[in-house]
């Protein structure tokens, strides 16, 4: 019998981020346990109730005294993986520069400090995402053995890369 693998599906404030539920039913298909967290800015576009039925879990969107990030991403934590689809210029800023100051950055945080595998998908406009400080920090991430996930770039913008290679990717990397 297969083991069920837990993975952290990190959202951040894109308009992407209304692809997030497919991303997590489909890496529930696979035969993963998904657990959400969510960024402030992502409520604003989709309600953490999708992300609960799609994943059948509580989704984070605060950090409270249950210490959640240490749960799941701690060193003896949940999490064989975490994916963040999509990560916006400012989650992605963030992570490379040490700030956890949001539900996923700490997750993130606490992942990389715990040697948990992580992965991250961009989504922003273009001009964003050629930003030569946001560009440096993609690299910084790269150079850190976090997988980035190249955005397609089609009408000006970086759109996430397509669900099934984003899975393809989870796969390869667990």
């Amino acid at each position: 019998m297969k083991t069920r693998k837990k993975i952290v599906l990190g959202v951040c404030g894109s308009v992407a981020a209304i692809e997030a539920p497919k991303v997590a039913r489909e890496l529930i298909r696979g035969g993963f346990n998904v657990e959400c967290v969510m960024t402030k800015a992502a409520k604003e576009i989709i309600h953490p109730n999708v992300l609960e039925w799609a994943s059948g879990n509580k989704v984070v969107t605060r950090l409270t005294g249950a210490v959640e990030h240490v749960r799941l991403c701690g060193v003896d934590g949940e999490a064989a993986l975490m994916l963040i689809y999509p990560a916006t210029a400012n989650t992605i800023s963030k992570i490379a520069c040490g700030i956890d100051d949001s539900p996923v950055s700490t997750f993130a945080a606490t992942a990389i400090g715990s040697g948990i595998p992580l992965i991250v998908a961009p989504a922003m406009h273009i001009s964003m995402y050629k930003n030569p400080f946001v560009e440096s920090n993609i690299k910084r991430l790269k150079e850190n053995d976090i997988r980035v996930i190249n955005p397609r770039i089609e009408e000006n913008k970086a759109k996430v890369e397509r669900i099934d290679y984003v899975i393809e990717a989870v796969l390869k990397w667990i």
